[in-house]
């Protein structure tokens, strides 16, 4: 079975976020004016409008996902069932705090929508991070989901690593979580991504590119932006 990180990200202007992702090496494989699907070299976000968002989410705000090769097996494992909707087929977990996760059928027909065959920059991986105990029940629901732990056990943070993705478990500080987390309910994560390649390159990149760009080397190197939403985009470099 195989798993994919997917951060569905909920947005006011799903064209400048596009932008910003292609400008970073993502690609989108499907695109609309209200839906994209953004895959990077391991890991996808999928932009949708808010304007058409079904539960009310907020601009700015950003869900844990997932999607797998393999549903009927997941379901079995969860002991739920599979709903089929109008984009495709997916299950609801309730995970450790309470919130419910959604984890989608991997996607073959894409219902007419034009898709592209571009390929995303291969050293931007999608990382997003969830607010909680690292040492916790989370990092045991994680591995169920068929996750494995990627990083050594940490007071603070452990990584999770997926087929496609990975999923950070940080300590919720509330100073953090205030000002990177949008006030919204469900399984909120931060929009965080990596990368294996010079992060001064992208850093360039994205400066050339008009963003306001700040390096961080306290723990490693992590660049950090505001995007189009106002909310601050990580993107942390791998060793």
């Amino acid at each position: 079975m195989s798993v994919t990180v997917q951060a569905i990200r909920f947005t006011d202007d799903v064209s400048a976020m596009r932008m910003l992702l292609e400008q970073l090496g993502l690609v989108a494989v499907v695109s609309t004016p209200q839906w994209a699907v953004m895959r990077s070299g391991s890991g996808d976000v999928l932009l949708h409008a808010t304007a058409n968002a079904a539960n009310g989410a907020p601009a700015g705000s950003t869900e844990l996902t997932f999607e797998t090769d393999d549903m009927d097996a997941l379901a079995v494992r969860f002991g739920v069932t599979p709903m089929d909707e109008a984009w495709g087929r997916s299950i609801e977990i309730v995970d450790p705090l309470g919130d419910r996760v959604t984890v989608n059928a991997q996607q073959e027909d894409f219902y007419g929508y034009e898709t592209s065959q571009a390929l995303p920059d291969p050293t931007i991986g999608v990382c997003p991070v969830r607010f909680t105990d690292p040492r916790g029940a989370y990092g045991e629901f994680l591995t169920r989901l068929g996750l494995h732990q990627s990083s050594p056990d940490d007071d603070s943070f452990v990584a999770y690593g997926a087929d496609h993705g990975s999923v950070g478990v940080h300590i919720a500080r509330p100073e953090e979580t205030m000002r990177l987390l949008a006030d919204a309910p469900g399984a909120q994560v931060h929009l965080t991504l990596s990368t294996t390649g010079d992060p001064e390159t992208l850093a360039a990149t994205l400066r050339a590119a008009g963003h306001d760009v700040r390096v961080d080397t306290t723990f490693g190197t992590m660049l950090e932006l505001t995007d189009p939403d106002g909310r601050s985009l990580q993107i942390h470099a791998e060793s």
